[in-house]
């Protein structure tokens, strides 16, 4: 047998379907479940039982087939088409006939309007979980992605929160008793909560989460139970009659973990304030020894030598400006004494060269010629007179 490649056989099983006229004009009925629109187009899964095949409506505004509902009965009419790159069958919609509530989602109404009469789903029948809980149970499949995203939510916040695991199926024939089995053991154990999840999955993953036995074990568990399976716009039973329904263990570790966030934030908070403090307390610490270091520099034995050393420079340079300005005064006066000296000779030498003669009458005699022997003269000198007598001539 020859083999084929990958895309031989892709292209095989898209050509059969295109070249299948059964394929190209099927007819189906069934409900409508996972009904959601994107940008231009519809998409919905049609279901029996626990059957189910992919729809889609492309174009949905061009075609006005009209406004559907999760649980609504229908006919379908399109083509076959093989999305290779999922390997998936899917139907492309090209007309859509409502056939009312399919009988599964009647089913489902009178259930929960049961359970709404009988006070099951009551607000104030809830039961309370403790802020900070210890022992905590968790339901979900061990294949699920759910135990690592809860756990390690859990771990993220310091506490002493022990988790016990019961594994389970959360789809399928015998999904409900494990799940309820699951419940009755972990109720036995006295935890302070029971959580329910699962790991993702489509609205019709959540046909077990709507069996009336299950929802009376949760109603009637001792332990408050938490339902984290998703799908908070189409909440399904287990989702009413828990006393806190979220949406994923994501969620639900969040929930139970949140006031030991909140101690933490609170440590957080006070370990910043206490850093502020410690650094504002260091700073003023710093700025005090600094203002001590720029005192004890000035008292380091070379500041104060070479403040010392100035300070004698500055004595010397006054006291040699001083004796500079004494010596210049003095100076000055000396030369002043000089001058005044140089003066006075220049007088008694003007005074020595200014001998004249008088008669006895005190009449100057200019000439020799005016002097005869035997007179009596007066010769006036710069000190005083004498008196003498002319003898020759």
């Amino acid at each position: 047998m020859k083999s084929l490649s990958v895309k031989q056989f892709n292209q095989y099983i898209k050509t059969s379907i295109k070249l299948d006229p059964l394929f190209q004009n099927v007819s189906i009925k069934g409900e409508i479940a996972n009904y959601k629109i994107s940008h231009n187009h519809i998409y919905f899964s049609l279901k029996e039982d626990e059957e189910v095949i992919d729809c889609a409506i492309y174009y949905y505004e061009d075609k006005d087939l009209g406004v559907y509902n999760n649980g609504d009965e229908v006919i379908v009419e399109g083509n076959l088409i093989y999305n290779s790159f999922f390997s998936k069958i899917s139907i492309a919609v090209n007309n859509i006939e409502s056939k009312g509530l399919s009988e599964d989602y009647i089913k489902f109404l009178k259930l929960k309007e049961d359970f709404y009469k009988k006070g099951y789903f009551d607000q104030e029948r809830k039961k309370s979980i403790i802020s900070y809980p210890k022992n905590i149970g968790l339901i979900t499949s061990d294949k699920s992605a759910a135990i690592v995203d809860f756990i390690s939510v859990i771990n993220k916040e310091i506490s002493d929160i022990n988790i016990y695991l019961y594994p389970v199926k959360v789809q399928g024939l015998s999904a409900k008793s494990e799940i309820i089995n699951a419940i009755d053991i972990l109720d036995e154990k006295k935890l302070d909560a029971i959580v329910i999840t699962r790991g993702g999955g489509s609205k019709e993953d959540l046909k077990v989460f709507n069996e009336k036995d299950l929802v009376e074990k949760i109603y009637k568990a001792k332990s408050p139970i938490i339902s984290a399976i998703g799908h908070k716009i189409d909440l399904s039973l287990t989702d009413l009659v828990s006393d806190v329904s979220l949406q994923t263990p994501t969620e639900a570790g969040s929930y139970l973990v949140r006031n030991y966030k909140k101690i933490r934030d609170k440590i957080n908070d006070l370990f910043i304030n206490i850093k502020k403090t410690l650094n504002r307390n260091i700073d003023l610490k710093e700025l005090k020894l600094g203002n001590l270091g720029d005192k004890l520099e000035l008292y380091k034995i070379e500041n104060l030598l070479e403040k010392k050393s100035n300070d004698l420079n500055l004595l010397f340079d006054k006291f040699n400006k001083t004796i500079e300005n004494d010596i210049r005064q003095k100076e000055n006066k000396i030369s002043l004494l000089k001058y005044r000296l140089n003066s006075i000779n220049s007088i008694l030498e003007i005074k020595k060269k200014s001998i004249y003669i008088k008669d006895l009458e005190d009449k100057l005699i200019y000439s020799k010629n005016s002097l005869k022997i035997k007179d009596k003269v007066k010769i006036v000198f710069s000190d005083g007179e004498v008196k003498a007598e002319i003898y020759d001539g």
